[in-house]
């Protein structure tokens, strides 16, 4: 079978569309392959006698944990975050009773700590709007009453952490005194408001997240320590290249709630066509997460005004979801991939692999990618056929073409239920657009549109495989037709 034979296998093979585009074309996401080896937000401060690895022997309820293996007295180690004021949350209110806390494991500690060099612990530092620290960081002392302890959930007491004003920095971080000795391991951090206050959000506290990716985690976003995806994460020895994959696991009957993975916010050019794609691979999917729009695995991507910043938000104004279709209870390593424009205003833009609320199996991703689409020219030979008379459609569609396979020419429907912008464009396999059929504002209603299959010189293209994209206000919907001659 040769390279193209292979293309056109694979991509009629696939639930939403798939696309192939030139390798000389830039990756627009830099973890897309979760190969870093560092976790998303976290650091190591290494000191003498200590070694600090993101750990994959130890783990409370996902894929990894940090750890800290320290042999000799002298100097103090640690793990610190980034600011977890971030993304969509503004500020850490005043006035709330905050539970913190991780879960630790021990394995031959120093014990009775007479010193507080002496100690492993936990602390959150918290600062305000000038960046000043809001008094002094809150430790929590590691249980070092005996050597060895399994997992256990390390918290403070209820109302010893109420904040006298905002804080719009936090700063996590699990230490080795310089005087303390032994294993401990760190896992699923704390951070929420008792009595159901909301106390913003701890980001990476299952320390799961590969470096520039980020989650959200049923049941209140990984907050409390707890998830209804134990297993999920970063994981090592599966994967389509290299060494690791993210793994979504939903175990059968969990309560509904959703997993969603998202990126940091890439440059994008307002108007420009780009293919997100990455490759899955699925086992122990229940049927109804196979057939049920809402037990479904898919994308979501994010458009955003400026780039994320700490102090500048996370500026979303639009997106759209992709759900993929599933052919079976399991699958090798398919890939999936979809083709959007970004619309006027965007910057920047974020996507996101998620499962829906009540899928249950387990999905395996690798090999994401974003890239612009390379197009040929603009303006295309085309005939254009009035609205029919139908009724108002009620949601906005895009029709199978027919003929297909078709020769000389084809028809595509598609029906508007409210006026407003239109584009209709023609992708071949490499990714390039080669016609736009459509591109102005039309009525609602329902419209066909005849195609030659002429690119923009008048030229008839050649037999293959095509995709046929149309964009509208927050509709995006692709379809696949076929040229034979």
């Amino acid at each position: 079978m040769n390279r193209r034979t292979q293309l056109l296998w694979a991509l009629c093979c696939v639930g939403l569309m798939s696309v192939w585009v030139s390798a000389q074309t830039t990756n627009l996401l830099p973890m897309g392959g979760f190969e870093s080896g560092k976790p998303s937000l976290y650091s190591a401060e290494q000191g003498a006698g200590a070694v600090l690895t993101w750990a994959t022997d130890q783990m409370h309820s996902g894929t990894r944990s940090l750890k800290i293996a320290k042999a000799s007295t002298g100097a103090a180690s640690r793990w610190v975050s980034g600011n977890n004021v971030r993304y969509w949350v503004e500020n850490i209110p005043k006035a709330v009773d905050i539970k913190i806390g991780a879960w630790v494991k021990t394995s031959g500690v120093n014990t009775s700590p007479a010193t507080a060099d002496a100690k492993w612990q936990v602390k959150f530092a918290f600062y305000d709007t000038n960046m000043v620290i809001i008094g002094a960081p809150v430790a929590l002392d590691v249980d070092q009453s005996v050597a060895t302890r399994d997992w256990y959930a390390d918290t403070n007491g209820v109302a010893s952490l109420q904040l006298p004003k905002d804080a719009y920095k936090l700063i996590i971080s699990a230490e080795a005194g310089a005087n303390a000795t032994g294993t401990v391991w760190f896992d699923d951090f704390i951070f929420i408001g008792r009595a159901g206050a909301w106390a913003g959000q701890n980001w990476n506290g299952f320390v799961d997240a590969d470096s520039g990716w980020q989650y959200w985690i049923a049941p209140v976003g990984g907050n409390d320590g707890e998830t209804y995806f134990p297993g999920s994460g970063v994981v090592d020895g599966v994967a389509r290249t290299g060494t690791s994959s993210l793994k979504i696991s939903a175990p059968a009957g969990h309560p509904s709630g959703e997993l969603v993975w998202f990126t940091e916010t890439v440059p994008v050019t307002a108007g420009k066509a780009y293919v997100l794609s990455s490759w899955v691979k699925t086992s122990q999917i229940r049927k109804d997460s196979v057939f049920n729009a809402e037990s479904q695995l898919g994308y979501t991507v994010t458009w955003h005004s400026k780039a994320f910043s700490d102090g500048g938000g996370w500026n979303e104004f639009a997106g759209a979801d992709y759900r993929f279709t599933l052919k079976d209870t399991a699958t090798d390593w398919t890939q999936y991939s979809t083709i959007f424009t970004a619309p006027v205003g965007a910057t920047h833009v974020s996507v996101r692999a998620r499962s829906w609320h009540i899928w249950s199996g387990v999905s395996w991703w690798d090999d994401f990618a974003l890239r612009g689409l390379e197009a040929l020219t603009t303006g295309v030979e085309e005939q254009k056929l009035p609205p029919t008379a139908s009724a108002t459609p009620t949601e906005y569609a895009l029709a199978q073409n027919y003929p297909n396979p078709f020769n000389p020419a084809t028809v595509i429907e598609f029906s508007l239920p409210a006026e407003g912008p239109v584009r209709l464009d023609v992708f071949n396999v490499l990714g390039q657009k080669v016609a736009t059929l459509v591109d102005e504002v039309k009525s609602a209603g329902t419209w066909k549109v005849r195609w030659n299959a002429a690119n923009s010189s008048g030229r008839t293209l050649a037999s293959g495989l095509y995709f046929y994209h149309l964009t509208a206000p927050g509709v995006m919907i692709t379809k696949r037709m076929v040229l034979l001659k």
